[in-house]
């Protein structure tokens, strides 16, 4: 997402664009109480459910990432529900394997299986169906990608992430919809000067740069080229512009890179006599297997940075259930 704000198409297109958001939500609040009706308990399950109410870009995939590796380090095995957005079963739902592709089970999905190579990932649009497979395998510990959006599962913690730059039709649901949360953080961008995390807020840091072998790169000060084709493409530029960043170029969330992509960026990088091509870890995964050797990409892998006691509290709620 890239939102040229004092463009004089963007502010005409303003007022069409608010309007058809605000149908929309309203629409999507009427989905949303219809099936909320049929509510399903799990009460022997633990669902955690990671929230935003952009359409993309807030970070539910790293805070996913985040909450896995505290339930890992406290030995408690889990499950990942997620939805494999455009990917080959999406309709059918699967148990995703390591060996899979980003195009067969989606790039999020694929990232997190990446991560979390011994717990079980489920893809599907059918959530319930998920997580009737993930109960079924011995799971008690369920983390819902994107989990606002079933609102037929009840949930027993749930964290909605807010980045308050998104412009009003980029949510698709209305603000007051957070009040539903257990918890909710906002987005601030990392500062040069890093700092402590605020109560409430949330951010980004990057912790190394990666090669084609999972190898970590050391770019000194060299110029950098960043692209990226997530759901909040500004939020990235934002968190490299702590590096010599020479150039960035955005692409729609999901998009499937060919070829010609690929040389396009580094036609870009030699003209700006930049050391190295730079993308997102997830964006990586769909690109490493049309890679030409000789163009010098790497990866950025970061972590989302959350308040202290974070973890804990998910913790002590799955305790106080007597799941753990």
């Amino acid at each position: 997402m890239h939102f040229r704000a004092n463009s004089t198409l963007y502010q005409l297109s303003l007022p069409a664009l608010n309007l058809a958001s605000l149908l929309f939500k309203t629409m999507s609040l009427a989905n949303f109480w219809i099936k909320s009706k049929r509510q399903k308990y799990f009460p022997h399950l633990f669902i955690i459910s990671v929230d935003s109410l952009s359409f993309g870009g807030t970070g539910k995939t790293p805070l996913v990432i985040a909450i896995g590796q505290a339930l890992e380090k406290k030995a408690i095995s889990f499950a990942v529900v997620s939805r494999g957005y455009r990917s080959g079963n999406e309709k059918v739902g699967a148990r995703i394997e390591s060996s899979q592709s980003p195009a067969e089970v989606g790039d999020e999905p694929w990232l997190l299986k990446k991560y979390f190579p011994n717990q079980d990932v489920f893809v599907g649009h059918d959530r319930l169906r998920s997580i009737a497979a993930a109960a079924a395998r011995k799971n008690r510990v369920i983390i819902m990608d994107d989990g606002l959006q079933s609102s037929q599962v009840k949930k027993d913690f749930s964290i909605m992430l807010i980045n308050p730059g998104h412009p009003y039709f980029y949510l698709r649901h209305f603000r007051f919809m957070a009040r539903r949360e257990s918890l909710v953080l906002q987005y601030r961008p990392h500062g040069r000067d890093g700092g402590p995390i605020a109560p409430g807020t949330y951010r980004f840091k990057a912790i190394d740069f990666m090669d084609g072998q999972d190898h970590r790169v050391d770019i000194g000060n060299d110029r950098i080229v960043v692209f990226s084709a997530l759901g909040d493409n500004e939020r990235f530029q934002n968190d490299m512009s702590i590096y010599p960043l020479a150039a960035f170029r955005g692409y729609p969330d999901h998009h499937a890179f060919q070829e010609s992509d690929i040389l396009a960026l580094e036609t870009l990088r030699r003209d700006k006599n930049a050391a190295w091509l730079v993308c997102s870890e997830k964006d990586f995964g769909k690109i490493k297997t049309i890679l030409n050797p000789g163009i010098p990409l790497i990866y950025c892998r970061n972590r989302i940075e959350l308040p202290n006691q974070t973890m804990e509290q998910i913790i002590h709620h799955a305790a106080e259930k007597g799941i753990l």
